[in-house]
């Protein structure tokens, strides 16, 4: 579990920024498309190739799944890798017995990736039931019409990466279960800006990746699943290294009596490893160790304080602008994904662009009828960041 302490981070925030070269030229607000990459994530990577290179028949290992573990509030062993979400999502659709009469339920907000991986599961007479916002928001009562007893899934992100809402999980889980459904959680752009507890929060799967707030290149993600889960379910897809006696002591093939088949013809781990695919290179291992050790070290109450604290001074600034917010302003309901509207299409474009010019970093995104100019205030931003991008802006309406 993750230790109660943590960095001040507003009294370090010079330290902090010195972890990210590309500040030192560009006010970078764009985490939620990709966050910029640490300093020591590239120093890690390259102790690994040093290890690879020389061939030392002793390295360091890094806790890499330790950290993960503490980052979210899991068990070690409730936590394996996929190598992006999209692969975690089909690690979970691959293992799930669905029929005739069940449904799905997902929203309109959703990421694409967690809601593309159900669609083929309509050929068998499945439901995909999807929840439309109103006006950038969903609320708890949605999730009470949309879920019954016959749903199987509930598949959301839980911060909707074109609007910012960000949902109740714990109230969410709690209508699921009740229902016999599980839920999914696409934390990507959630896990980092905020403080993510699994287990207070009772979701049943977890996935992000390494590419946007955790501040890696994109090789890496974060499998969880909840611990009483992983002996009820099978993975479909086989891969030799799940096989937990084969690897007691000496790997099989060190053996005499080493077989193809009487040597794997065992049980699976009761882990979350059972699930691994084994299509994680070593070397974005050591890099997110790094990079999960760094943001523990921060803390994740810390953490999110800040973010909360640099997207409400942002948010009241854009309606300052007479712009519209999609973002809700309560706290609760927010992470550090903050999207506007200038009125128009065009002008959404010409701003984007005006900014990019001007080295201020953001994006442009829109779904389910909701987007914008999308800016993402991580940790490592600050307050003359966001004025600069409301200076530029206002000089565009």
């Amino acid at each position: 579990m993750q230790k109660a302490n943590g960095m001040d981070l507003n009294k370090n925030i010079v330290k902090i920024r010195e972890e990210f070269p590309v500040l030192k030229y560009k006010t970078y607000m764009n985490s939620a498309a990709h966050g910029p990459a640490l300093r020591r994530v590239w120093d890690a990577v390259q102790d690994f190739w040093t290890f690879r290179m020389n061939e030392d028949p002793d390295p360091l290992i890094p806790d890499a799944k330790g950290e993960a573990a503490r980052l979210i509030h899991a068990d070690e062993d409730e936590i394996t890798w996929c190598s992006r979400v999209t692969q975690g999502f089909n690690m979970i659709s691959s293992i799930m017995d669905l029929k005739r009469g069940d449904n799905i339920v997902v929203t309109d907000l959703g990421y694409p990736s967690n809601v593309f991986v159900w669609l083929p599961f309509r050929e068998k007479g499945v439901e995909i039931r999807r929840i439309k916002n109103k006006d950038g928001r969903i609320g708890i009562e949605d999730f009470e019409k949309a879920i019954d007893d016959d749903t199987r899934v509930v598949s959301i992100s839980r911060i909707e990466w074109t609007s910012g809402l960000r949902h109740d999980m714990r109230a969410i889980s709690a209508i699921a279960h009740e229902h016999g459904a599980l839920v999914v959680d696409d934390a990507y752009q959630a896990v980092g800006p905020t403080n993510v507890d699994v287990h207070n929060d009772g979701v049943d799967f977890l996935l992000v990746g390494s590419g946007k707030w955790l501040c890696c290149p994109p090789l890496i993600g974060i499998f969880y699943i909840r611990k009483d889960l992983i002996d009820r379910l099978e993975p479909t897809y086989r891969f030799y290294n799940q096989v937990e006696e084969a690897f007691r002591g000496l790997p099989p093939w060190e053996h005499p009596s080493s077989d193809n088949i009487v040597s794997y013809d065992k049980p699976l781990l009761r882990t979350a490893d059972k699930f691994y695919r084994g299509c994680v290179d070593e070397s974005a291992v050591w890099g997110f160790h790094a990079a999960l050790e760094y943001f523990n070290e921060l803390g994740g109450r810390q953490r999110e304080e800040r973010v909360l604290k640099l997207s409400g001074y942002l948010i009241d600034g854009l309606r300052e602008l007479g712009v519209r917010v999609n973002t809700p302003l309560e706290p609760k309901e927010r992470g550090g994904l903050v999207t506007y509207d200038t009125g128009s299409h065009e002008l959404n474009k010409e701003s984007h662009r005006k900014l990019k010019d001007e080295s201020v970093i953001v994006a442009l995104r829109y779904s389910g009828g909701v987007g914008g100019i999308r800016v993402s205030t991580n940790f490592f931003n600050t307050e003359e960041d966001i004025d600069r991008l409301l200076e530029i802006q206002k000089s565009l309406l």
